[in-house]
């Protein structure tokens, strides 16, 4: 637990947030550590230390690439909410009150900004005992070895400036779930695009039963028939193709092979109108086949 505790500790500390290493080790004292780098990309990101505390508390130091300075307090007990910030008192031996802001930066994690040449730097450096204040708790830390371990931790990012780490880019993070409005805005999307298809088919199948009627008649194929027909109709079974990929990339979550659904897509109209072809045909033999109708004897008196 405590090991998982400082590996997030230190990630965190610096962006990005996603980082490999020690690699080196930093030792000052009761301070350990070392250089890290960026995941995604394999470049120097920061150098950390970290200190345990007979109170549960561990304090973190870290220096950036570009030199920026953060202290850290994490301890397995907190439950703080991410993102949110706290003001706080750091105290150095009981004389220097120093107001600050801290950041959340994970459930038992808070982050302070500490700049260069500031008066919290120099105080840090400097001062044998630290207290903590967040309203009516404080804790303390003895601040052992500060002034070697802060240039340990410069020279350090001085020397890592150009190591090289493993790339390993990080999984994308899931979606955050939709919420009802964009639900409801989906699924009238999606009516709209079936409704367009369904108005589009007729139209098609209207401009096939015009183009390729004169052809029922005839010995071809129905399959010829019906890639004449679409030959004519061209633009009404594109079209068609069209639409189903619009469907088809609404209901999924990345963009579909537009080439490989549109020979689907187009497969499947030729399907449908060489099975018309084949009923309307089918229709035709059996009007032919009907007797002609007998005229009634009524009918007959009256001509």
């Amino acid at each position: 637990m405590v090991r998982g505790l400082v590996l997030a500790a230190v990630l965190v500390l610096a962006p990005p947030a996603e980082a490999a290493g020690p690699f080196g080790k930093i030792v000052v004292g009761n301070w350990t550590g070392g250089a890290y780098t960026n995941d995604a990309t394999g470049a120097f990101s920061h150098c950390a230390v970290n200190a345990p505390y007979r109170n549960g508390t561990r304090m973190f130091t870290s220096i950036t690439a570009d030199l920026k300075w953060l202290i850290g307090f994490a301890h397995p007990a907190w439950k703080l909410k991410p993102g949110s910030r706290l003001n706080l008192q750091l105290v150095f031996d009981r004389t220097s009150r120093i107001d600050v802001t801290a950041e959340a930066k994970t459930p038992t994690l808070l982050a302070i900004a500490m700049p260069a040449e500031s008066q919290l730097i120099g105080a840090f450096r400097q001062g044998r005992i630290l207290e903590m204040v967040a309203n009516d708790q404080r804790l303390t830390f003895a601040l052992t070895s500060t002034s070697e371990m802060l240039p340990a931790l410069v020279e350090c990012a001085k020397q890592s400036a150009s190591l090289r780490g493993p790339v390993n880019p990080a999984t994308p993070s899931a979606p955050a779930a939709p919420t009802e409005a964009e639900r409801q805005a989906r699924a009238e999307k999606r009516v709209v695009l079936e409704k367009t298809r369904d108005l589009i088919r007729a139209r098609m199948l209207a401009c096939i039963g015009r183009e390729g009627g004169p052809m029922l008649a005839t010995d071809e194929k129905a399959e010829v028939v019906a890639k004449a027909a679409m030959i004519f109709c061209k633009a009404d079974v594109d079209a068609l193709a069209q639409a189903i990929i619009e469907i088809q990339e609404h209901d999924g979550a990345r963009p579909v092979d537009r080439e490989a659904v549109r020979r689907a897509a187009t497969q499947s109209v030729q399907d449908v109108v060489v099975a018309q072809i084949v009923k309307s045909r089918g229709e035709m033999l059996n009007r032919r086949n009907q007797p002609p109708a007998t005229s009634s004897p009524s009918s007959e008196k009256a001509i």
